[in-house]
């Protein structure tokens, strides 16, 4: 059988927009489509376009960051006809079965030919070396979340034999690398593409959102702590020879390791567990509620016990609460979130405690309520969160998401005053923390009136820390 759009699947506009580009462009692009507006079925209506150009006979390779990816990838390809051999992990569960369908397919016995692999395996040297065996005029390589492929570790696997390549992802700039970014788009092509979030939700690929920022102060510990951590950032980096911008931050562990503390500790700050607990306590019914929490450690009832803010904010949500709250993490197996998933969507259980799990990948689109008790300074890791939380789902109107803003203690924001380093390095903080706010609400339902429908809202204090910080035109 071979590859091909199968009766019941009816593109939409966007998408025949998106093939009908990538195939003017000469066979090579990326798309940048918001999350949730169906990547994944465009990408495969672009390969039954190649295929049918073809005459069916085509080998494909499509290549994702995670292994529950290839699962779920696989489901859509069956729709398309492909029986995708699934490679990752031990060599031995998939090499033989594709080298002999890839002798199949070069003596012309197989029309078509679908591997999907994830992003370390396509780079190991064994799929390497059957990867150069396949013929490449009829060879096709999709990558999703293509902004990973830009790694030094990946980018050097790229087949340059291969002509047909199409890159896809909602934020395909490399965060913080240009040179990485700028190798990506001249290996896939330039962006051939674009459906951002406003036009989704304008044409109902994504539902409206309601967005609602607060503020949450540091405590005075943990001002001191930011100062302290933020005045030997500047050092470093003015020993590397520059701004933090121009360090090169794989060359200096000390700068990394004094980045990583600073950005959990504003991620795990004390007084967001609190807040969220007075939030959740003013909703007349919990359910369908996703926490995003940091993967850092908070102090425990034991004094000196230190434990993780994930397991800290599930333990608060079912003990103060009385909440049915489930953590999704990393040390919850394959089958464990696959079932936390489906009594997610049931009703069964009320919250998901979420560190990064949830960030690619992995739909939830159940959820109609959202809580951002952390966020990376990377602008993907919430416009991919943001994705997830807006897909549409049965009787979901809107959602409502919620974003806790780190800002100093007020008493450490007036002596900054008088302390222009100590005022600059808090200012820097606002200034992170309201450049998300900005991002999220420019497509928010309440935007830019912050106080609709009678959703409660700190907008008034996000007010006064943009004066504050002289930050007005944030």
């Amino acid at each position: 059988m071979s590859f091909q759009q199968p009766e019941w699947v009816e593109a939409r506009d966007y998408q025949q927009r998106a093939v009908q580009s990538w195939a003017e462009a000469g066979g090579q692009g990326v798309l940048e489509m918001a999350t949730g507006t169906g990547k994944t079925v465009t990408s495969l209506l672009t390969a039954a376009h190649v295929a049918e150009q073809m005459d069916g006979k085509m080998a494909m390779v499509i290549a994702v960051p995670y292994q529950h990816l290839v699962d779920q990838w696989a489901e859509d390809v069956r729709d398309f006809g492909g029986n995708p051999i699934l490679a990752y992990e031990s060599r031995k569960n998939w090499q033989e079965r594709l080298e002999g369908e890839l002798a199949e397919f070069d003596l012309g016995v197989r029309d078509s030919l679908v591997v999907i692999t994830t992003h370390t395996t396509f780079a190991s040297e064994n799929f390497q070396r059957v990867l150069s065996r396949v013929n490449r005029d009829r060879f096709m390589l999709i990558a999703d979340e293509v902004h990973h492929m830009g790694a030094p570790h990946l980018k050097e696997s790229l087949p340059e034999a291969v002509q047909l390549r199409l890159g896809l992802s909602a934020t395909p700039e490399r965060f913080y690398d240009d040179e990485g970014t700028k190798e990506l788009f001249e290996y896939f092509g330039e962006i051939v593409y674009q459906y951002g979030l406003t036009e989704a939700i304008k044409n109902g690929a994504l539902c409206e959102y309601y967005y609602i920022p607060h503020v949450v102060e540091l405590t005075e510990d943990e001002s001191q702590e930011y100062l302290k951590l933020s005045r030997k950032i500047a050092r470093l980096a003015s020993r590397s020879g520059g701004d933090l911008g121009d360090t090169d931050l794989q060359d200096n562990k000390d700068l990394q390791f004094a980045l990583f503390k600073r950005a959990r500790l504003i991620g795990t700050a004390e007084r967001k567990i609190e807040r969220l607990v007075d939030l959740l306590q003013q909703e007349d019914e919990v359910k369908h509620t996703l926490v995003y929490c940091g993967d850092g450690t908070v102090e425990g009832e034991i004094k000196d016990r230190m434990r993780r803010h994930v397991d800290a904010t599930e333990t608060t949500l079912r003990a103060d609460l009385g909440l049915r709250a489930e953590r999704f993490t990393a040390d919850e197996s394959r089958d464990e979130r696959q079932d936390l998933l489906a009594r997610f969507e049931a009703g069964d259980i009320q919250a998901l405690v979420a560190i990064r799990c949830l960030d690619e990948g992995v739909d939830v689109p159940a959820t109609r309520t959202a809580y951002m008790l952390a966020s990376s300074s990377n602008p993907r890791q919430f416009v991919q969160r943001r994705g997830r939380i807006l897909r549409q789902h049965p009787g979901k109107h809107h959602a409502v998401i919620h974003d806790f803003v780190v800002a100093p203690l007020v008493e450490i924001r007036n002596s900054a005053t008088v302390d222009e380093a100590l005022f600059t390095t808090e200012r820097n903080l606002v200034r992170r923390e309201l450049e998300r706010v900005n991002l999220f609400a420019e497509a928010a339902r309440n935007h830019p009136d912050a106080d609709v429908n009678g959703i409660p809202t700190d907008a008034g204090a996000i007010g006064s820390l943009k004066r504050e910080f002289n930050l007005r035109q944030m």
